[in-house]
């Protein structure tokens, strides 16, 4: 049982649903948003959690799936949080946790293309683990953050490598607007699997797929700082809201250390275990 975020149809309003087996639940009728579900099942849900008899339902085929989160929510991400990534970017492994936000302009759902921009053209994948807020948190501890983890999701936190340096004479920043928010460049989803559900966080499986070439083979037991340690820095900063996204950051074999990035009818396959599988295909904007 998965929380989704899907529309009957390409015109109609986007609706909550809970993702059984083939057939949607549509939760539209007991909550107005996914924040209204997490908001009371901030620590997850497990199936005898919802009540599911007498919602209305549509067959999987027959709905268009949408990022599971709602139009005002915020996406944040990590950067350098995996050891051999910071090697093969020749870089340092922070001493703090890196964090950027996303715009929702940025995404896209599951099976949606990946839009690559006039602007860039050198888009690369990158596989990452989402984790989804369930309650306000603001200040929070480190050992209470799991009280503050609704679900899991899978993010493509693609980058414009072309983009994402600017040359300072001596130093060099990041674009981060350039680099990371490009209109409808990054797959959310396809759903949210409930944390009492996934398990453990930091010892998951993850793996990305180029086409049929498998690109990125890790397991977020590698993370540099913890799905625990980054709520905790940025809740410190920050008051994160039900349905909320942090994206904990790309393992190493990202293609721009093999000089590979994505072309129009390539497709890229995420896959964390226990949280599902994001595929999306590539197309030229």
């Amino acid at each position: 049982m998965k929380l989704i975020r899907f529309s009957p149809s390409d015109n109609e309003t986007p609706r909550p649903g809970l993702w059984v087996n083939d057939t949607i639940h549509d939760l539209s009728g007991r909550f107005a948003s996914v924040a209204d579900f997490l908001a009371e099942h901030p620590e997850g849900w497990l199936p005898e959690d919802v009540e599911v008899d007498g919602l209305p339902t549509f067959s999987w085929s027959s709905v268009h799936l949408l990022a599971p989160i709602d139009d005002g929510a915020r996406v944040f991400a990590v950067a350098i949080n995996y050891k051999k990534h910071a090697e093969e970017s020749d870089l340092e492994v922070p001493s703090q946790p890196i964090i950027f936000d996303k715009p929702t302009t940025s995404l896209v759902g599951p099976g949606e293309p990946i839009v690559i921009p006039a602007v860039t053209r050198e888009l690369d994948y990158e596989g990452e683990l989402g984790v989804v807020i369930g309650r306000e948190a603001r200040q929070v501890a480190k050992a209470d953050v799991p009280h503050y983890v609704a679900g899991l999701t899978i993010v493509n936190d693609t980058t414009a490598r072309d983009l994402q340096w600017v040359d300072l004479g001596k130093h060099h920043i990041v674009d981060w607007l350039s680099s990371k928010c490009l209109d409808r460049t990054s797959p959310l989803g396809p759903a949210i699997t409930s944390a009492k559900v996934a398990g453990d966080p930091h010892q998951l499986k993850l793996t990305t797929h180029l086409n049929e070439t498998i690109m990125q083979d890790s397991n977020t037991s590698l993370m540099v700082f913890s799905v625990w340690d980054l709520i905790e820095f940025l809740s410190a900063r920050v008051t994160l809201l039900p349905g909320d996204v942090l994206a904990t950051g790309t393992p190493f074999g990202v293609g721009s250390t093999q000089k590979v990035f994505l072309k129009p009818g390539d497709t890229v396959r995420v896959e964390v275990e226990n949280v599902g599988v994001l595929e999306n295909q590539v197309e030229a904007g």
